[in-house]
């Protein structure tokens, strides 16, 4: 009689219902560069990427943010954000990302908005408020949302800025 306990708690344990965990688990890596020309034995000249190791006055450094999703299910809406480093500027336009919808801020990531949209009130110095469009010099972080990343995959969204003269 006891083997036949011990049989059927094993057979009740075997059909019980397994209870899988399944979690996106998205990490980033940003990497900075800036475009170099080096001239060849030949005279051409060929542009290439490196990575900033030292910035000028007007240098434009690419910011791109590499993701990948080590998870066993799909990340959905998932949010990666950016600042635009402080003694530079936003280049327009220049923000991309497949399948992600980018938006700015220009309050140090509290509110986002398209660059469309972005106006702000400003009081003037006679006490009316006026309503102004942000410019790209405002932009303090740049944000994406990607729809859909799924288990395994990978990508990378970026963007551009100009180091401020000073």
């Amino acid at each position: 009689m006891k083997k036949q306990v011990s049989m059927v708690v094993i057979l009740a344990a075997l059909l019980m219902p397994v209870v899988a965990v399944a979690n996106p688990l998205v990490s980033v890596r940003v990497v900075a560069e800036k475009e170099v020309t080096t001239v060849l034995k030949s005279g051409e000249r060929v542009k290439k990427r490196v990575a900033v190791t030292k910035i000028s006055p007007d240098d434009v450094i690419f910011y791109t943010v590499h993701y990948v999703n080590s998870g066993d299910t799909a990340a959905t809406n998932a949010v990666v954000e950016d600042p635009i480093p402080s003694g530079t500027v936003y280049l327009p336009g220049s923000a991309y990302g497949d399948g992600a919808e980018i938006t700015f801020s220009i309050d140090g990531g509290k509110t986002f908005k398209k660059p469309s949209l972005f106006t702000y009130e400003v009081t003037l110095p006679n006490g009316k408020t006026e309503n102004r469009v942000a410019s790209p010099e405002e932009y303090t972080t740049v944000r994406w949302v990607i729809d859909k990343i799924d288990a395994g995959a990978k990508g990378s969204v970026g963007f551009c800025v100009k180091v401020r003269k000073q």
